[in-house]
């Protein structure tokens, strides 16, 4: 693969490389952002934090920021081998996931494959950045399976490919999400929409929701949800997601007629973000978090308008 080079200013070795380098092995890290290689490289090269990597890998290109005969802050072992002897690589669009991750994630394992064939090193050389400090990173690459990520670069390498227990071969993530909303206004499901679009959201703003549906790749969804002057509602799992679907009262969370005005979601892979438009307020109210099933989207007593997850 090719390497757009954007090397940082020698003026500021001192704080961001100070030390030459042998490279003795690659370490992986995930950004826990969503911007490109490009942006990535740029904010790291401007700022004055002791804090440096080699490269970022995006869906569409390889950038480095730090010459490999230099050192960078990255591992959190201070003056380890992690900090003074790795390769640091930063894959991007890792707080979202999605298809650009998926993307970046392979062009990373492309470009680590020809790192190793450049050196003649074997696939031992590369590391994670939990191996230095116990941080979880690369997080969402260890979510979907660190062996997995493995075999991605053992194929590039054209080597045979450990087995991966069967337990473990569904990763820990929700993967594409997708979802569908009733509007009681209209007296309809409305189309169904995806997680991994990021302007896609369930609902018509201004016309009060009835009903809420949604399915992950992987594991299962529960949604609850609270009606105006109601009360909140038995879970629904999205076993029973059934599109389109009005006469099967599992299939989604709600009532028809009744509007929602809060939403709870947990989830048995990962994790779901999501957030409620408040047709009151006329604005989107803040992202949840599935990981913390007492708190909701919505507020009491204001019927909701939309939905959007990710």
């Amino acid at each position: 693969m090719k390497i757009r080079q954007m090397l940082v200013d020698p003026s500021k070795y001192n704080i961001k490389c100070p030390y030459s380098m042998i490279p003795t092995r690659i370490v992986v890290h995930n950004t826990a952002n969503d911007a490109s290689a490009n942006n990535e490289i740029s904010y790291m090269r401007r700022n004055d934090e002791k804090v440096s990597f080699h490269f970022a890998v995006d869906d569409k290109e390889v950038v480095q920021g730090i010459p490999l005969n230099r050192n960078a802050y990255h591992a959190g072992d201070g003056s380890g081998k992690g900090n003074r002897e790795g390769i640091a690589i930063e894959i991007c669009y890792s707080k979202s996931g999605g298809d650009r991750f998926v993307k970046a994630e392979q062009n990373a394992a492309k470009f680590i494959a020809q790192l190793l064939k450049e050196r003649g090193w074997g696939i031992d050389k590369v590391t994670k950045h939990q191996d230095y400090s116990g941080k979880y990173c690369p997080h969402r690459t260890l979510d979907m399976g660190w062996e997995r990520f493995l075999n991605m670069i053992r194929a590039e390498l054209g080597q045979t490919q450990v087995d991966v227990p069967t337990s473990s071969k569904e990763p820990n993530y929700t993967g594409k999400i997708t979802y569908q909303s009733y509007d009681n206004k209209k007296a309809k499901w409305l189309p169904e929409v995806n997680s991994h679009n990021p302007n896609d959201y369930a609902g018509n703003l201004g016309n009060n929701m009835g009903g809420l549906r949604a399915k992950p790749t992987y594991g299962e969804i529960n949604i609850q949800v609270h009606t105006v002057g109601g009360s909140w509602l038995d879970w629904v799992s999205s076993k029973n997601y059934s599109k389109n679907n009005k006469t099967n009262g599992n299939s989604y969370a709600g009532i028809y007629g009744k509007n929602i005005d809060m939403v709870r979601i947990k989830s048995t892979k990962g994790y779901v973000d999501y957030r409620a438009y408040d047709n009151k307020k006329g604005y989107w109210l803040p992202w949840v978090r599935s990981t913390n099933t007492s708190e909701y989207a919505g507020n009491e007593g204001n019927p909701i308008g939309g939905i959007q997850m990710k």
